[in-house]
C-alpha cells in the first residue's frame, strides 16, 4: 500500500473515530509525517491533496508569517502563575506555561515538558526526565532546578498559591540533575499525576510577574492590554520542531456574545472559543465557518450558601431543585446543546453513577419551603456573573423560583469582580455558575466539599465527606475508590451544597481557512498547529 494510500485510510479512520487522535499521531509518525502536520491532517475538511504534499514534502516548515485572531469570551483577573484560579487565566496558562503532563484531548495524560515518568512501586516517588533543550521565552535554560523552585513556592504555605493543597502529601522535590525532577511522598497519593495537570503552570521565578509572566510554551505572553487582550507572539525556541505555525495570536476578549459572532462572520476573528447556542444553527449554513459541537466535560451549577442564610437548611436547598426544570434550562440557555445532569460527569466516564435526579414538583418545593419555616416564601438577591450562559441560566429560574414563593433580584457582575470578591468570599445565599472539568475526581471534590477546602465557599462540611474524600487520596486501587466516589455524589445529591444543571456541549467556531484546531471535550484551547490559509 503506498504512504498516500495508508495515509488516506488513516484520516478515514480516525474521522469515523475507530483510532484515537493519539493512534493518528502515532502512525502518521511511522510514515515520516511530523506532527505539525499530522495535527492538521487530522482537522476535518482539510484538503487531503495539499495537506498530503506538505506533510511529505515539507515536514519540517512552520509558516512563521500566519497572524491568528482569537475571540475569548472572559478577561482574567491575573496571569499569576500560580494562582490561575480563573478558567480564562488557565486557558492562556496552558498555552504560555505548560507544565510537566497535560490533559490531552483523549482525556488521558500525555507528556508536556516532562517527555517521560516513572513511579516506584510503593507509589511514593515519581520520576520525571524533562525534554532536552527547554528554553523560557526570556532565552533561560529552564532545568530541572528551576522545576524544583516551581514547586517549593507552589507548596510554601506563605507562597499564597491555590495549587498548595494539592501537594500536601509531597515530602520533598529535588533535582539530581538538569533533567531529572524527584518527587518523594509522605503516602500514596493517587491523584498524584493528574494534579499536574491542572494549571500547574512552570515559570522562570526570577522573572515571576502576574500581568506578562515567562514559560516554555509555543506562545510567548508579550503584552496585556486591559479590557482589550493579549498580544502572544511565538516561541522561537520551543522544544516541538517546527511548531508554533502562527507567528503571533491576538486574544481578544469579547464578552458580549453578539460581538463575537458577528467579529467571526466578519473575518475579524479566526477562532471564536465559545459560540452562543442560539448562534450554532445559523453559522452552520454559512460557507466560511465551521462550527461543530462535540460532547463536553464541563458544568454549569447553582451554589448554595450552606453556612449561612435561608439555603443552610438543606430542605430549602432540596425546593430549589424540586422547582427547577432542568430540561427548560438545557433548552432556553443552551438551545438543546447540553445534558442534564445532577453530577459532575457523563456516562462515557469511569467515574459515572447512576443516582435517581429530583423530579420538577412546585408543590413538593413549597412543602418543603413550609417545613423549613419559609410558607410565606422570601426575597433575596443572586448574584450573576456576567458571563454566558450564567445571566440565560438566572433569567431562566427566577420564575420557577418565584413560582415557590422565592423571588429573586438578579445582581449582574463582571467576571473580574464576580470571582474573587463574591463567589470565592462566599458573598452570595444562591448563585449560577460553571466550572471546569478536571481528570481525577479529586481534582473535583476535595477543594470543594472537604471542609474549608480552599474552592469551598458555600461553607459545606460533613464529617462523612471529609473521611471519604482524605480516603479517596491514599487508596490507589480503582475499584476502591470508584466505591469512595459513588458514596461522595450520592452525599451531594442528597445534601446539595451544588444543584448539577447540565454538562454542555463544546461549541467553538473558526473560519473555513483554519487548519490545524482542535476542540477539546474539556473546553481547553490550544492554537500550536493551527494555521491560516489564504
Amino acid at each position: 500500500m503506498s504512504d498516500e494510500r495508508s495515509l488516506q485510510t488513516l484520516i478515514r479512520m480516525h474521522q469515523n473515530r475507530q483510532i484515537s487522535r493519539r493512534t493518528f499521531m502515532q502512525r502518521c509518525a511511522a510514515l515520516g509525517i511530523a506532527a505539525p502536520f499530522a495535527s492538521i491532517l487530522a482537522t476535518p475538511g482539510v484538503s487531503l491533496a495539499s495537506s498530503y504534499q506538505n506533510a511529505m514534502l515539507r515536514p519540517g516548515l512552520a509558516q512563521q508569517s500566519v497572524e491568528l485572531t482569537i475571540g475569548q469570551v472572559e478577561e482574567p483577573d491575573t496571569l499569576d502563575p500560580h494562582n490561575l484560579t480563573a478558567a480564562a487565566a488557565g486557558l492562556l496558562g496552558y498555552v504560555a506555561m505548560p507544565g510537566l503532563v497535560w490533559w490531552d484531548y483523549d482525556l488521558g495524560i500525555s507528556p508536556m515538558i516532562a517527555e517521560s515518568w516513572e513511579s516506584s512501586e510503593d507509589g511514593l516517588t515519581w520520576t520525571f526526565n524533562l525534554r532536552p533543550n527547554l528554553v523560557f521565552h526570556n532565552g533561560k535554560p529552564c532545568t530541572a532546578q528551576e522545576v524544583v523552585r516551581n514547586f517549593e513556592h507552589i507548596m510554601d504555605p506563605e507562597g499564597g498559591s491555590f495549587l498548595a493543597p494539592d501537594y500536601v502529601s509531597v515530602a520533598s522535590v529535588e533535582a539530581p540533575d538538569e533533567t531529572t525532577v524527584v518527587f518523594t511522598l509522605s503516602e500514596p497519593f493517587a491523584p498524584f499525576l493528574a494534579i499536574l495537570t491542572n494549571r500547574c503552570a512552570i515559570t522562570d521565578m526570577d522573572a515571576y510577574d502576574d500581568t506578562t509572566p515567562v514559560g516554555t510554551g509555543p506562545f510567548k505572553i508579550v503584552e496585556w492590554n486591559r479590557g482589550t487582550g493579549v498580544v502572544l507572539e511565538a516561541h522561537d525556541q520551543y522544544w516541538e520542531e517546527g511548531l508554533p505555525l502562527a507567528s503571533r495570536v491576538d486574544w481578544n476578549f469579547y464578552p458580549n456574545s453578539d460581538s463575537r459572532v458577528l467579529a467571526l462572520q466578519a473575518g475579524d476573528i479566526d477562532i471564536v472559543y465559545s459560540v452562543p447556542p442560539e448562534q450554532v444553527d445559523l453559522l452552520m449554513q454559512e460557507d466560511t465557518v465551521l462550527v461543530e459541537p462535540i460532547p463536553g466535560v464541563t458544568h454549569d451549577y447553582i451554589a448554595f450558601n450552606c453556612a449561612s442564610g435561608p439555603f443552610s437548611d438543606v430542605r430549602m436547598r432540596k425546593a430549589v431543585a424540586h422547582a427547577i426544570d432542568k430540561e427548560l434550562v438545557v433548552e432556553g440557555a443552551e438551545w438543546g446543546f447540553a445534558h442534564a445532569t445532577n453530577i459532575p460527569f457523563p456516562p462515557t466516564s469511569p467515574w459515572y453513577i447512576e443516582i435517581p435526579d429530583y423530579e420538577y414538583d412546585p408543590e413538593r418545593a413549597q412543602a418543603l419551603m413550609a417545613e423549613a419555616g419559609y410558607a410565606d416564601g422570601l426575597e433575596l438577591d443572586m448574584p450573576v456573573a456576567a458571563t454566558t450562559p450564567l445571566p440565560e441560566i438566572a433569567e431562566l429560574i427566577q420564575p420557577d423560583l418565584a413560582a415557590i414563593g422565592i423571588n429573586v433580584r438578579l445582581v449582574e457582575t463582571e467576571w473580574a469582580t464576580y470571582w474573587p470578591e463574591i463567589y470565592l468570599k462566599g458573598q452570595f445565599d444562591i448563585t449560577p455558575m460553571g466550572y471546569s472539568a478536571r481528570v481525577d475526581p479529586d481534582q473535583t471534590f476535595y477543594p470543594r466539599y472537604r471542609t474549608g477546602g480552599i474552592h469551598n465557599p458555600m461553607g459545606y462540611s460533613n464529617a462523612r465527606m471529609d473521611e471519604l474524600l482524605d480516603q479517596g487520596r491514599v487508596i490507589t486501587d480503582f475499584d476502591e475508590r470508584k466505591a469512595i466516589y459513588d458514596e461522595v455524589q450520592t452525599i451531594l445529591v442528597d445534601e446539595l451544597p451544588w444543584l448539577w444543571l447540565y454538562l454542555p456541549d463544546v461549541r467553538m467556531g473558526w473560519r473555513n481557512n483554519i487548519t490545524g484546531f482542535q476542540q477539546h471535550p474539556a473546553a481547553h484551547f490550544y492554537v500550536t498547529t493551527s494555521t491560516k490559509e489564504g
